[in-house]
């Protein structure tokens, strides 16, 4: 089966998340490169239509529909003609977990190979690594928190 019968056999939502995957994702991408992550994500949080509600579903249905969201936006990066780097990959699937009203976090972290200091950038719902699978964190020590640049210089 070839990858175009695979996007038209896929559910009609599935191509929806799948087409604003392909949008989104350089979008993301491009507006990284002229202001800041804090900036753009109040930006995607404002376009989001996120009203806080809880859905009735429980929480391994809520995980599902969030592991179908960040495999999509993984093909999309994948086969798609813009790749992206992990930060924009991963505001991708954040703003579209929280446009279906389910909260996540994007999660920093860095470790250091071969001598040399690597980031990266992920996303968590209930605890649980959307993006890169299971034990990210033993991979990346994760940040509690953003620092501030005033923070970062003190230290």
């Amino acid at each position: 089966m070839n990858r175009f019968s695979k996007v038209w056999a896929l559910p009609g939502r599935d191509k929806w998340l799948l087409a604003q995957s392909l949008i989104v994702l350089p979008a993301n991408a491009l507006a990284l490169r002229v202001m800041s992550f804090k900036r753009w994500q109040a930006i995607l949080s404002r376009l989001a239509e996120f009203d806080g509600k809880r859905s009735q579903a429980t929480v391994e249905v809520l995980l599902a529909s969030a592991n179908r969201t960040a495999s999509l936006v993984r093909a999309a990066a994948a086969y798609g003609p813009y790749r992206g780097n992990c930060l924009s990959q991963s505001l991708t699937v954040w703003w579209l977990l929280r446009c279906q009203d389910l909260e996540s976090q994007i999660r920093f972290g860095a470790r250091k190979e071969n001598h040399k200091l690597e980031a990266h950038a992920w996303v968590e719902f209930h605890d649980i690594a959307l993006t890169d699978g299971h034990g990210i964190d033993c991979r990346y020590a994760p940040f509690e928190r953003l620092m501030t640049p005033g923070e970062v210089a003190t230290r």
